[in-house]
């Protein structure tokens, strides 16, 4: 339970990240990480939370990274604000910033973070959160994510963290149904700091009948209105039929603290 380089897709988030929860009840049917970690242990069960926290050798890999000026992320395998969290978050990030580390967040639950926020505010500009965003009603959203924030909480939270002055992203991946996607993004791009535009990877041959090209296309119009920074990940880039993207705009780094 240290902070760790992340690998593969999950690099294109962050250079650092950190993984303190085994298990997630936010209920996603999409989500990866109950096939990747049954490559290791076939009993796994993703629903129950699991948070058996070495705080020791989490405060020694903060201190050892002490000054690395690189972002950590919070996390990838599991909700950082999840139902089960119980001030977990907050103990975490009370060592991240005595070690002055730069934080970016991503929960299904940016609501349930309020609760932290005087500890947010510590950081400075050090501190961003983000939140998934994917389908734009409850219906769709408590069929495919029964166990999180429904969209429109989600939007409210990261509002709130915006009029305090805390830095705020979205991820929009995966991109299930494009249309809501990108009404989702209309919605937020007046006043979020940064978005991550994806799409959905192998799942049930649903991508495989999406236009792609035009969601970039569609995407990058509405960030451009809105003169909101984005970074278009590399499984979405391949698609691009046209649309001119910048350096910064195709670089994973390039929306980090």
């Amino acid at each position: 339970m240290s902070i760790y380089t992340p690998a593969g897709r999950a690099r294109e988030y962050s250079p650092l990240a950190l993984n303190y929860f085994k298990g997630c009840d936010n209920g996603c049917k999409y989500c990866y990480v109950p096939n990747m970690m049954r490559r290791f242990n076939k009993n796994y069960s993703h629903e129950n939370v699991i948070s058996n926290i070495n705080y020791d050798k989490i405060k020694k890999s903060a201190e050892k990274l002490r000054g690395c000026n690189q972002q950590i992320l919070l996390s990838f395998t599991g909700d950082p604000y999840c139902n089960a969290e119980n001030g977990e978050t907050e103990k975490i990030l009370e060592i991240l910033n005595f070690y002055e580390h730069k934080v970016a967040i991503l929960t299904k639950n940016p609501s349930k973070a309020k609760k932290d926020i005087e500890l947010f505010k510590l950081f400075g500009d050090r501190i961003k959160i983000g939140s998934t965003l994917t389908f734009d009603n409850e219906k769709d959203s408590k069929e495919w994510e029964n166990g999180a924030e429904m969209p429109q909480q989600r939007i409210d939270g990261l509002k709130f963290f915006s009029e305090n002055n805390i830095k705020t992203w979205a991820s929009f991946e995966p991109v299930i149904i494009p249309e809501q996607s990108l009404n989702m993004l209309k919605k937020v791009s007046e006043f979020i700091t940064h978005v991550r535009i994806g799409k959905l990877n192998n799942y049930k041959g649903i991508d495989k009948n999406i236009d792609w090209a035009k969601f970039i296309f569609d995407a990058v119009r509405i960030c451009r209105d809105a003169n909101t920074s984005f970074y278009i990940k590399k499984d979405l880039l391949t698609f691009n039929n046209g649309v001119y993207l910048s350096g910064d705009e195709v670089n994973e780094d390039y929306l980090n603290l």
